[in-house]
């Protein structure tokens, strides 16, 4: 199987695979076995996630080589494994992978590093915000209000200043930056809530 690799003791599958075992799990862990009927798959719920992961996981991605970094999503086997099997338990734990990135010439880039890490919760913060601005002009509250809320919980979950999440990354290079953000996505959360 040459799309797996052994590093640091536990298994990780490149791109693209990656890519479609992290959406096959992350669907299964909220829909369970109605990831077979396509008539109950679709929930603007699901539609949330499924645009909210990829988009954040691509900001990772596309902030860390503009600033000439190498980054790819890595689905981590344990990982899509544990978000898999949350599809049979009442909490949903969501951890397919992640974006690794590697400084090209052997240095770190500091703010690109901190930009790239920041951009995930951020993309989610704005789909979160246009989201809310589509439901207060066009409505549609069944579709709007679950996409604004998933995407400022996975903003805010990412936040949480707990190794490995973004927001012990952002805390550690800069707090200020961390606060906004998390500050931004609880509003958010408060918003919808109301």
């Amino acid at each position: 199987m040459l799309w797996l690799l052994r590093v640091r003791g536990s298994y990780e599958v490149e791109e693209p695979l990656s890519w479609a075992l992290a959406l096959i799990a992350l669907i299964f862990a909220f829909k369970g076995f109605d990831i077979l009927n396509p008539v109950r798959l679709a929930s603007p719920t699901l539609i949330g996630i499924v645009v909210g992961f990829i988009a954040h996981e691509l900001a990772h991605r596309s902030v860390a080589r503009m600033y000439g970094m190498s980054a790819h999503f890595v689905a981590f086997i344990p990982g899509l494994l544990v978000t898999f099997l949350s599809g049979f338990l009442p909490i949903i734990i969501i951890a397919p992978g992640y974006v690794r990135v590697v400084p090209l010439y052997g240095f770190w880039h500091g703010r690109g590093l901190l930009y790239s890490v920041a951009a995930g919760p951020l993309t989610n913060i704005i789909i979160s915000i246009v989201s809310l601005v589509a439901l207060n002009i066009i409505g549609y509250r069944y579709f709007f209000e679950p996409v604004a809320f998933v995407n400022a919980w996975i903003a805010f979950f990412n936040l949480l200043p707990i190794p490995p999440l973004d927001g012990s990354k952002i805390f550690a290079s800069n707090t200020l930056v961390w606060l906004v953000l998390l500050i931004s996505s609880i509003a958010l959360l408060v918003i919808v809530w109301l």
